[in-house]
């Protein structure tokens, strides 16, 4: 027979393992909260670019279960109540954390450190998060793992890395046929390529050519490119018609969008526009050297060796000396010329204002084209001119003269006289 020491202790045991059972059990059925999936938005960042990690947090546990049990005794009879709901993931927050500040999550340009009371997961159910991170200007090439960190007021909290990518190379703009030099008042082709050197897509791509005076049209000024692959290069291409002579710059740009941050890159050129031959602007005669006050003559030609019209020929002087010159008139208007014409410009330079010394006085020749209607501009002519001061002892030299003459003219009278009389006296 059993003693009663005994019984007791095998209660006791008994109890123990159905207690350990059942921590076990509930142990084991707690949920479980897992990151099943995520997105990185760019694919790769650039340094100081905005994006977006989005991550799917889903409950996995689809069985566990609580089960209570209520008992009810009235005087007649003792009935019992069981009720099994499922067991419900409650997390409590969600945040972003990293080792370094490279990586950092944003929100509206406030710094966040975490979501709370995102709510209750059932078995089986899942949440989708965003959260917004930028890229420090500072970082450097390479691949960065930010944590998203979950925790879970009635289970096991969560760490997963998020692998997110930085890279720095870019969209580029390059030349592929740009002619070094183009006659006036004709056009060519301008062939470019924008090369996409990133290893994610780009969207928006736009390409636009502009000059950095108004000497030169293009058509067209905008080219939309749209979406460009990884490593992937299109071409375009733009005409160009040149409306005056010299060096004239050019400046391409290429703008485009990883995610949502705006980049653009440039690309300086230049292209010289050489003088039609056809049409010339000769000088005839200019003075070398003048003295400074005298208003003296410049006379050119101009001579129509094209092998068409032209109309609205004028001949402009363009550079006054710093303003120090006048020009009389300030345009000579020919009108129009027929092919193998000849005719004369002629201009009065008052040299009153200019300094002793060179001077360079340029006159341009602008015509417009008799079948586009476009108007052309030629620097035609530099007139180099060596302007005298005249000389400072020429006005005192002429004033001892008059002062002079009247002495030399008593003194011519007096021996005269003197003459006269000395004859009369010999005669008597």
């Amino acid at each position: 027979m059993i003693s009663a020491k005994k019984t007791i202790v095998m209660v006791f045991a008994v109890a123990s393992l159905l207690l350990l059972a059942t921590a076990a059990i509930s142990a084991a059925d707690g949920p479980a909260v897992m990151v099943t999936d995520y997105k990185v938005e760019p694919e790769v960042l650039m340094p100081g670019d905005t994006g977006t990690i989005t991550v799917t947090i889903q409950n996995m546990d689809t069985q566990s279960s609580e089960t209570e049990t209520t008992t009810t005794t009235t005087t007649s009879y003792t009935s019992s109540t069981t009720t099994t709901s499922t067991i419900n993931a409650e997390i409590e927050s969600i945040r972003l954390s990293s080792r370094s500040r490279d990586i950092e999550w944003l929100l509206e340009g406030f710094q966040r450190s975490e979501y709370y009371n995102v709510g209750a997961l059932g078995p089986g159910e899942s949440i989708t998060i965003s959260l917004p991170i930028e890229a420090a200007t500072h970082t450097s090439d390479g691949t960065y793992f930010p944590e998203v960190y979950i925790e879970v007021d009635n289970g096991n909290n969560v760490r997963f890395p998020i692998p997110v990518k930085v890279e720095s190379s870019s969209v580029e703009i390059l030349e592929k046929d740009v002619p070094s030099e183009i006659s006036l008042s004709e056009s060519k082709e301008i062939a470019m390529v924008v090369a996409n050197n990133r290893p994610n897509s780009v969207s928006g791509v736009n390409v636009h050519v502009k000059a950095k005076s108004e000497e030169l049209e293009f058509t067209s000024e905008r080219i939309f490119v749209g979406n460009l692959a990884p490593y992937e290069k299109r071409a375009v291409n733009f005409s160009l018609s040149p409306l005056s002579t010299g060096n004239k710059d050019i400046q391409f740009v290429v703008e485009y969008k990883n995610g949502i941050n705006s980049h653009r890159n440039t690309l300086e050129s230049v292209v010289f526009v050489r003088s039609n031959a056809d049409i010339r602007l000769i000088l005839v005669d200019a003075p070398k050297s003048v003295l400074k006050g005298e208003v003296v003559k410049i006379d050119f030609d101009v001579a129509n060796g094209m092998p068409k019209d032209v109309k609205a020929v004028s001949v402009v002087p363009v550079s006054n000396a710093e303003g120090r010159v006048r020009i009389l008139p300030s345009e000579y208007f020919i009108g129009d010329m027929e092919a193998g014409d000849v005719f004369s410009a002629s201009f009065d330079l008052d040299t009153s204002e200019l300094n002793a010394g060179e001077n360079r006085i340029a006159f341009k020749l602008a015509f417009r084209d008799i079948d586009t209607d476009k108007i052309y501009e030629i620097v035609g002519y530099e007139v180099h001119m060596e302007v005298k001061e005249p000389q400072k002892d020429a006005l005192p030299a002429m004033s001892m003269s008059f002062v002079a003459l009247p002495v030399i003219l008593l003194s011519v009278v007096a021996v005269v006289w003197v003459r006269v009389k000395h004859r009369r006296k010999m005669v008597e």
